[in-house]
């Protein structure tokens, strides 16, 4: 019970910051759309800021479970990657509220963000230099060491997603895949 009105309460609070931002959002109309007092707000998240963190943490954390899942999978490495990237489109698109949450209050918390992000770059760095690793033996991603290369990665996906979120034209999935090919490919055609 406990655990589905904290889900209800992370769900409506990153609704109402996306629809108001997060400064002009208040407790009490998350509150009230989330069928619960701000005591209970408070009894789960210590404040406003940790309810918009722990929204961000949340959803990093199952960004990366998806990719987790992609990378230790069986598929050829491409593949792999491609379905990464397919995944994540898709949560986007999905939770365009937390795209456009990450997006307009990034400034202000960007500092906590970053922590969590590079935490968790870090966290997985071995793993993304077996995988890279991987893809090097068949040519591919030689120019960068593995921690560049996955924080490109990283940054193709962020600068998707603010495109995509603060437009709100194109389909997320579908750039993501046409840039990821641009990426594995490189910018020249074939005569």
């Amino acid at each position: 019970m406990a655990d589905e009105r904290r889900n209800r309460i992370l769900t409506v609070a990153q609704e109402v910051f996306a629809e108001h931002g997060f400064r002009s959002a208040d407790v009490k109309t998350i509150a009230e759309r989330a069928g619960v007092g701000k005591a209970t707000i408070y009894k789960f998240f210590d404040s406003k800021d940790a309810l918009l963190l722990t929204i961000v943490e949340e959803n990093l954390n199952h960004i990366r479970d998806m990719a987790l899942k992609h990378l230790i999978s069986n598929e050829p490495p491409l593949d792999r990657l491609r379905g990464v990237c397919v995944s994540i489109a898709r949560y986007l698109a999905s939770n365009r509220e937390f795209s456009r949450v990450l997006i307009q209050e990034a400034g202000e918390f960007a500092g906590d963000i970053q922590r969590q992000h590079l935490a968790l770059m870090e966290q997985y760095l071995p793993l993304a230099e077996i995988f890279f690793g991987e893809l090097r033996k068949e040519g591919y991603f030689t120019v960068l060491p593995t921690r560049d290369t996955a924080q490109l990665m990283v940054n193709l996906l962020i600068g998707t997603t603010y495109t995509w979120a603060l437009t709100g034209e194109g389909d997320i999935e579908e750039q993501a895949l046409r840039y990821m090919n641009v990426l594995i490919q490189g910018l020249r055609t074939t005569p």
